[in-house]
């Protein structure tokens, strides 16, 4: 029998506003309800294993073993979300934490690469080392624009409302790239989800750079 108090708890735990993180959510919250009790399983511990599943998921697509990999990445996706509420759980100093973006970008980098190298393997065309590189270099984009908005305002552009707010619950990003894959797979066409991943990605770092310069505009210029 599901204990009210524990679970009315874990939904405060929650931080995440992506659609990506709402669609974890579910099974997120099963998965600490379950650790709740058990105290010597930090959000560390967490992270460690998120981790090395994550480039077991790079290995797989480079042994264009698709379905496994999309099954494992959609798993990480979901453990990505739970270190998180376990730390915010047991309010204890997480030394990994403090590295997670780096080491979020580590891996999904990999993905990436390893991504556009399952798809040149299985469809022999060169078009698809292009994409991919393409691909990379948008994601990488997206990123540096994101960090430097933070760095340059204080603040998150998910925190910043408005119309930025409501992109960043949308954006291009690896779970939402994942989707994308999981979707195009099962209607048996894969190699077709680079394309709408590049869309969504595209337009996520078109977005995010007319908002960052109207908003460091903005802010740049006002009357003293």
């Amino acid at each position: 029998m599901i204990n009210k108090e524990k679970w009315t708890h874990i939904q405060q735990l929650q931080k995440g506003k992506h659609l990506m993180s709402k669609l974890h959510k579910p099974l997120e919250d099963i998965i600490v309800y379950l650790l709740y009790d058990l105290d010597f399983i930090s959000a560390d511990h967490i992270s460690i294993i998120t981790y090395i599943l994550a480039f077991y998921v790079a290995y797989l697509f480079l042994k264009t073993n698709i379905l496994y990999a999309l099954i494992l990445a959609f798993i990480v996706g979901i453990l990505d979300g739970v270190d998180g509420k376990i730390a915010r759980l047991r309010k204890r100093k997480t030394y990994i934490g403090k590295l997670e973006h780096s080491m979020d970008m580590l891996y999904e980098q990999t993905w990436y690469a390893t991504y556009t190298w399952c798809l040149w393997t299985l469809y022999s065309s060169s078009q698809y080392l292009a994409l991919g590189m393409i691909f990379l270099i948008l994601d990488s984009f997206v990123r540096h624009i994101y960090n430097t908005f933070w760095i340059a305002t204080g603040k998150s552009l998910k925190y910043s409302g408005g119309i930025a707010e409501k992109i960043t619950m949308i954006d291009g990003r690896r779970s939402v790239y994942v989707l994308h894959m999981i979707i195009w797979y099962i209607i048996g066409k894969f190699n077709y989800s680079i394309y709408t991943i590049l869309i969504h990605c595209g337009a996520t770092a078109i977005a995010y750079f007319i908002i960052s310069m109207k908003y460091l505009y903005k802010t740049t210029n006002l009357p003293n």
